[in-house]
């Protein structure tokens, strides 16, 4: 696991969310925006990203600079972290994890979702991401130890999620962590495939989930 810091002046994820949603503090969406909507515990994969907020952010995001800002950023910030060409996942994925909810519904690797054993993962939080709001994960496969990722906005986390079980835990620290995570895949390690996104149904491809850069 390595924590990469950034610039949040140049790379403005959080002002774009911020005008986008309309307030002030990301970590009070569940309360501030006018959309939001409190939710029984959202503990089904096939609903954990259907609510509100996932869907007014990937209804409406795109008419803002959020992703150009997405883009510098896997140029400028990811790419040297590779020694070769990369394919990152093109639309990444958004997260809202809510007071006395989780994010994700069931402990998993993402291996266990079309995804391959090659990809690295990265946790870009853009609200401080601490204790039960976070993503707990085991140390090594198996082992089933698992401990909060720490991060701040400013920060971004490359880590194993890939091969390592990880989840969330019930949010009991009052505010909300909203985030987004996206995936890199080597290019020496792409094969072509008929593989699906579990989640989207988006075919697992260059020019389906991934660009590359």
């Amino acid at each position: 696991m390595k924590i990469v810091d950034y610039n949040t002046a140049k790379y403005n994820f959080i002002q774009e969310l911020q005008k986008l949603y309309g307030i002030d503090n990301l970590d009070q969406i569940h309360k501030d925006w006018e959309g939001a909507k409190a939710y029984k515990l959202l503990d089904d994969v096939k609903t954990d990203q259907s609510t509100v907020y996932h869907k007014f952010f990937y209804d409406n995001v795109g008419k803002t600079d959020w992703y150009k800002v997405y883009k510098k950023f896997i140029v400028d910030i990811i790419r040297p972290l590779f020694t070769e060409t990369i394919l990152y996942q093109k639309i990444p994925t958004f997260r809202v994890h809510q007071p006395g909810n989780l994010a994700v519904a069931a402990y998993h690797k993402d291996s266990d979702y079309a995804h391959s054993v090659y990809e690295v993962n990265f946790f870009l939080p853009l609200t401080s991401a601490f204790d039960n709001n976070t993503i707990w994960v085991e140390s090594e496969q198996g082992k089933a130890d698992y401990s909060p990722i720490k991060a701040r906005d400013g920060q971004c986390v490359m880590w194993d999620g890939a091969n390592l079980m990880h989840g969330n835990k019930t949010n009991d620290t009052g505010v909300s962590r909203v985030s987004v995570d996206f995936r890199i895949l080597p290019e020496s390690r792409y094969i072509e495939n008929t593989k699906v996104s579990f989640t989207n149904n988006t075919k697992m491809t260059l020019g389906g989930y991934y660009d590359k850069v």
